[in-house]
């Protein structure tokens, strides 16, 4: 804290020593009365040169310039004209003339008030939180080439299928690949004109592991590649309750990839005459459902339904409950109306007609994806290369009826796109319809794969959705060795263990509030621990090095929301600074002189 913050209590001091003087002249021995007015005027003057001397005058003076240089300088362009030297942070490279300075901060204090132009790949998180001058003009590095922009994939239970979203720059006619961690090719697909793309793979068994996403150029040679950290977590079995108007093959293989997929199924399937077969009763009370993940029903056990069952059902969703209404047939009149009381307006005639799915890729990416072979196919030479070729089948076409909700959410897509299904949000539940009737068929021609694909998608989109296990969150989308990382949500000190085992107490900080953040500052890259109470968490922490262009992207966004409408909006003429304080002390020095040599002056008789 400099000498300025403190002027009020300064010239307080000052002031209370001067009428501490002018008592003491007051009581003195009598002097002459244009004596003692003299005395006591040079005691104020005296005060108040000596405060112009510790807090000199500010003065106007034109503003000088100064060029701070980030990282990747070079590439930014020619340097601002500029008569003193730049400074350079520890990032930018070496340049002639340049005076290094360790931070920003650093900078502004040995230069005040100059006018700001950073040049380079932005602010590290070092120095983001300086207090800036009120004008700065930057001027960016180009956006480099490669991954620019990653979403990592949620945590996800054994067996579902996780998305990795992602952003590529420069790499037009360019495609995406997801390696697996032995570096097998799991999916691929061609990166769209604005450089977003979207693959997928399945979690196997419960552990972290960490995927590569790598960008290959137009003529297939690689560009950038970065790690993509996949955590999977064994949760609870969804609970899924069937009600069928008839038993069918649908419901058959339904059930088997329920049950294989580790699900809580109960299923009842009418057979006519107040006849059902399957697990017993599937009652629809307020009880039953709130033990429920996910309902589902046809057209035909929807039309049955009567008020106070559709009333109680309408109230379970609203506190969480998903509900699935497959169409296998053209729904009824009344159906039609219980779906309307549930959110959903059906659109269309109802006619059959053909869809084609997406389609599966290479070979090997379906075996890379499929994982290791089912334990009930025969171990034999043979056995082993029959279920390899029947999970390589062409897909058969489905069929589907032509009734789509409107203004819902797509449930599923065909390979053109198109929404084959939909569903909407009351309250905190889901209600979709599925138009599909023989999904089963995949099952038949070798493809169990795909069909559980298809119903996992369909299962995940709808069931009652889990609390997060974890509360932890982070204002940054990702944390970087090295960078200062803000976790909050603790509900107790976090304890960080680095990977050589070394441990460390991250208290929360009192001025985040009901956020509960603690500053973590991780020195290395890979799977870090974090433990808080007795729950443990982990977290991911990237390598600058290893994602350089992901990175300096990073760096780009931070400081565009930093500067935020300061950047490029041009400097002040002039600037305030503190004046000389020379003449005021050789003046202090007359006055205090003059004011000895009265003081000393022979007392009248």
């Amino acid at each position: 804290m400099s000498l300025a913050d403190h002027a009020p209590a300064v010239a307080a001091a000052l002031l209370l020593g001067v009428l501490i003087a002018s008592v003491r002249q007051l009581r003195a021995p009598r002097r002459r009365p244009t004596l003692l007015a003299a005395i006591l005027v040079l005691q104020l003057l005296a005060a108040a040169l000596l405060y112009a001397v510790l807090q000199p005058p500010l003065r106007q003076v034109p503003g000088t310039d100064r060029v701070i240089l980030l990282a990747d300088a070079s590439a930014a362009g020619a340097l601002p004209a500029s008569q003193a030297p730049p400074l350079l942070l520890p990032e930018a490279g070496d340049v002639a003339g340049g005076v290094r300075v360790p931070d920003l901060a650093t900078a502004l204090r040995q230069h005040p008030g100059a006018h700001l132009t950073l040049v380079g790949a932005g602010l590290p998180a070092r120095d983001r939180d300086t207090p800036l001058p009120a004008q700065v003009h930057w001027q960016p590095a180009p956006t480099a080439t490669g991954w620019v922009a990653l979403q990592p994939p949620a945590v996800a239970a054994p067996g579902a299928r996780f998305q990795v979203l992602a952003r590529a720059h420069g790499s037009a006619g360019g495609q995406a690949e997801l390696l697996d961690p032995a570096a097998v090719a799991v999916d691929r697909s061609a990166v769209a004109a604005d450089g977003r793309v979207v693959l997928s793979a399945v979690a196997r068994g419960e552990g972290r592991s960490v995927f590569q996403l790598r960008l290959l150029g137009a003529d297939g040679h690689v560009i950038d590649t970065v790690p993509v950290p996949q955590q999977t977590v064994a949760i609870d079995p969804l609970r899924l309750r069937v009600r069928a108007g008839a038993p069918g093959a649908e419901l058959k293989y339904l059930r088997r990839w329920a049950a294989d997929g580790g699900l809580q199924v109960q299923m009842q399937m009418d057979t006519g005459a107040g006849m059902s077969v399957g697990d017993g009763s599937v009652a629809l009370d307020a009880a039953s459902l709130t033990r429920t993940d996910l309902l589902v029903l046809d057209e035909r056990s929807l039309a049955r339904l009567g008020a106070g069952a559709l009333a109680t059902v309408r109230a379970a969703v609203r506190e969480g409950l998903g509900v699935l209404v497959r169409l296998s047939g053209a729904p009824s009149a009344t159906a039609r109306h219980h779906l309307r009381e549930l959110g959903l307006t059906l659109q269309g005639d109802g006619s059959s007609q053909t869809v084609l799915m997406p389609g599966d890729g290479e070979t090997a990416m379906l075996h890379a994806r499929r994982g290791p072979a089912a334990t009930l196919v025969l171990s034999t030479g043979d056995g082993l290369e029959a279920d390899r070729a029947s999970h390589v089948a062409p897909l058969p076409t489905l069929e589907r009826l032509d009734l789509q909700p409107a203004s819902a959410a797509a449930l599923l897509q065909d390979r053109n796109g198109r929404a084959l299904g939909g569903w909407r949000a009351l309250g905190k539940g889901r209600v979709g319809v599925l138009p599909l009737t023989d999904s089963w068929r995949w099952v038949l021609a070798g493809r169990d794969d795909r069909h559980g694909e298809l119903w996992s998608q369909v299962v995940s989109a709808l069931a009652r959705p889990r609390d997060a296990a974890d509360p932890l969150w982070s204002p940054q989308p990702l944390a970087w060795a090295g960078e200062r990382t803000a976790l909050c949500g603790a509900p107790a000190t976090l304890q960080a263990t680095q990977r050589d085992g070394t441990t460390t107490a991250l208290p929360v900080d009192p001025a985040s509030g009901v956020a509960r953040c603690a500053g973590w500052w991780p020195r290395e890259a890979g799977w870090h621990r974090l433990q808080h109470g007795e729950q443990v968490v982990w977290r991911y922490v990237f390598d600058p090095a290893a994602a350089a262009p992901l990175h300096r992207q990073g760096m780009i966004d931070a400081t565009w929301r930093r500067l935020g409408a300061q950047a490029g909006t041009g400097t002040l003429p002039t600037q305030q600074v503190p004046g000389s304080r020379w003449p005021w002390w050789w003046a202090f020095l007359a006055c205090a002189g003059l004011l000895w040599w009265l003081e000393r002056r022979p007392l009248r008789p």
